[in-house]
């Protein structure tokens, strides 16, 4: 079973995808957070996370928060609703950069891939 944590300030973008990834037998929901501070406080004390979905555009940048839980997380998924920002993903070392709106087609497309390459990997 993997764990999952969203990071974004927008609640209703977490309720999508927290209904979202409930469809999925394989995916939990560790925690979600609207503080991007706080989520940093408290996933930085806790087990490794499989999943992070994070927004971009908050009080504190994704873009920083993924530098500094990037060696807590295996998996990065960026959510958000600017394109601008994905060299600057890149370089934080995402896995995938999905734009808003979140559609249940391209979360289940994001987590097949990162599954399937891993699967690879290790086969």
């Amino acid at each position: 079973m993997y764990k999952c944590v969203i990071i974004d300030d927008d609640l209703l973008s977490i309720n999508i995808l927290e209904k979202i990834i409930s469809n999925r037998n394989d995916i939990t929901v560790f925690g979600s957070y609207t503080n991007p501070a706080k989520a940093i406080n408290e996933i930085s004390v806790s087990d490794e996370i499989d999943f992070l979905f994070l927004d971009i555009k908050m009080e504190i940048s994704g873009i920083e928060v993924a530098k500094v839980l990037r060696d807590k997380v295996k998996y990065l998924i960026f959510v958000t609703a600017y394109d601008g920002y994905a060299i600057d993903a890149f370089k934080a070392h995402v896995d995938k950069y999905l734009l808003k709106p979140i559609t249940n087609e391209k979360i289940q497309l994001a987590l097949d891939q990162i599954e399937a390459k891993e699967k690879r990997r290790s086969g």
